[in-house]
């Protein structure tokens, strides 16, 4: 756990903060007088990307560990303050995250879920054996609960179908259910009576779930069949509904160009989302790394540009036109045991602020690619690997990641334009290895006369002070929003909630350039309003 403390470039951040974060830093040298490299960025406020979706900031609450129960399902009879069952300071804090989407049932637990025990009134639903740590699946939280959620956080439902061990019939009535008019079949008279007369109107509709592993361990051309089984007729009611193909795992272009040969082979399946996932995995620990490995963690998450561009290419190999988008409907940091909070909930881990800097650095990558990504899901949504929150009983906290998803929150439904970095990169050992890492990194969107520009900052010790140099426009005024600690390891708990959380200052503008400091280890957002 060596070198996490920062105290002294912190201070040296602070003395420039106080002097004025966005005041002309180029004479100032560091607290020692020794020289540091000024780095640009250039904004191109014209060289438009595509419209950044709000999906690509969605969430997963999959039937595992602590994440449905006790994490978002306490129940109504709970001391835990809920409404109607549902946690509902989780309530509070999602609300705060947009219109984005929520995948459920799962993950490998969707393969396994029969979606009729989840209706009915909760005192009579089956108890089933659970797909995870051979536990009960009490079946408290079931279709309804999980739309009342999602009503009450203002997201939107992402449904996942049982491909693994379910039929292409029921994945159909489970569209039935959802979806038909109020009367107009039985399965929707059976909806109105367990309480939703009104249909759910479900857009989003994943046809299983990792499908090379446990959802089936089908070949890629085994799953292309069943695929086409599943969407051959699936009754839509007036609804568009968007169709999700389960992809590779990692960056396999193998088995992404073996489905889609057979999927082009005779009729195409109705097909829009491919979905790949990608876990950057650990260097050891959630809390306890080095400086090598704390490059190490970012480095692996920004692997995930490279995952883009390659799947993006398979995909082009047969849908010239890229009507099928990217879905990375499962990503995120997943470290070893031992920081859970609570011994039951399964793969829990504390996130830190490097978990925060590899969930910024991964959105800006989907922002840079907005016309690729229509919707990518962090996993998972509480108590479970790259958490947003934390719970337990009735206690409550958000993670440095939850921060990350609100200070991104101005890019949603904004244009991405594209932004060239000029700035050293960092080195670290990996394995007996150098290896090298960007120092700076971001996107920027555009809306309006609004430029939001978000910069990930890797190095851990030394400040980078930055010129933002705007094309084809001005800034008028300026706001930076930083996030970030003196120890790389800084976490948020129930005793001490704030320990990460972000801070904005007022900073000056100067026509076409903006200079500002990025702290050591740090995410930093400018709102930039043009001239």
């Amino acid at each position: 756990m060596a070198h996490l403390s920062r105290r002294g470039a912190m201070k040296k951040l602070a003395a420039f903060t106080a002097a004025g974060a966005f005041c002309d830093l180029r004479s100032r040298g560091g607290s020692n007088g020794e020289a540091r490299t000024a780095m640009t960025v250039t904004v191109r406020l014209n060289d438009t990307i595509g419209t950044i979706k709000p999906t690509i900031y969605s969430h997963f609450a999959e039937h595992i560990g602590g994440v449905i129960y006790d994490g978002i399902w306490v129940g109504p009879q709970s001391k835990v303050d809920n409404i109607d069952g549902i946690r509902r300071r989780l309530i509070e804090h999602v609300r705060r995250l947009g219109r984005v989407v929520v995948r459920w049932p799962g993950g490998c637990f969707a393969d396994k879920y029969h979606w009729r025990d989840g209706i009915g009134p909760r005192d009579k639903r089956p108890r089933r054996f659970g797909r995870w740590k051979e536990v009960t699946e009490p079946n408290q939280f079931g279709t309804h609960e999980f739309m009342h959620f999602c009503r009450l956080c203002g997201v939107e439902p992402y449904f996942a179908a049982n491909v693994g061990t379910g039929s292409a019939e029921e994945f159909q009535q489970w569209v039935e259910y959802c979806n038909a008019p109020a009367g107009t079949t039985s399965l929707a008279e059976e909806r109105g009576k367990n309480g939703d007369e009104k249909p759910f109107a479900v857009r989003y509709w994943g046809v299983g779930n990792e499908s090379w592993g446990c959802g089936g361990k089908f070949t890629p051309e085994d799953y292309c069949r069943e695929y086409r089984k599943f969407t051959e007729w699936v009754p839509g009611y007036g609804v568009p509904l968007y169709l999700i193909a389960a992809g590779p795992d990692g960056n396999n272009t193998e088995w992404t160009q073996r489905f889609f040969k057979k999927w082009t082979d005779f009729a195409r399946a109705p097909l829009r989302g491919w979905a790949p996932h990608y876990y950057c995995g650990t260097t050891g620990h959630a809390l306890k790394f080095n400086d090598d490995q704390w490059y190490e963690m970012l480095a692996k998450a920004n692997r995930m540009e490279r995952l883009i561009v390659d799947q993006w290419a398979a995909l082009g190999e047969f849908d010239r036109e890229h009507k099928v988008k990217l879905v990375i409907d499962e990503w995120g940091c997943w470290h070893p045991p031992g920081t859970e909070i609570n011994r039951e909930h399964l793969f829990e881990q504390m996130g830190c602020l490097r978990d925060a800097l590899a969930a910024a650095l991964t959105l800006d990558i989907f922002n840079r690619h907005a016309d690729k990504v229509d919707m990518a899901n962090i996993a998972q949504l509480v108590n479970n690997l790259h958490s947003l929150f934390l719970a337990d009983g009735d206690r409550f906290v958000a993670t440095p990641t939850f921060y990350i998803y609100e200070m991104y929150k101005p890019h949603h439904g904004a244009k991405a334009v594209k932004i060239d970095v000029q700035a050293p990169e960092a080195t670290f050992r990996a394995g007996g290895q150098e290896y090298k890492l960007f120092r700076v990194a971001g996107s920027a969107s555009v809306r309006e006369k609004a430029l939001t520009l978000t910069l990930v900052h890797t190095h851990v010790r030394e400040p980078a002070e930055i010129s933002v140099r705007l094309c084809d426009g001005k800034a008028d005024r300026v706001q930076q929003t930083v996030l970030t600690h003196d120890k790389l390891n800084a976490h948020n708990t129930f005793e001490e909630p704030n320990v990460v959380t972000p801070k904005t200052i007022e900073g000056k503008a100067n026509g076409e350039t903006i200079r500002c400091v990025l702290p050591p280890a740090s995410v930093v957002r400018l709102d930039v309003w043009l001239g």
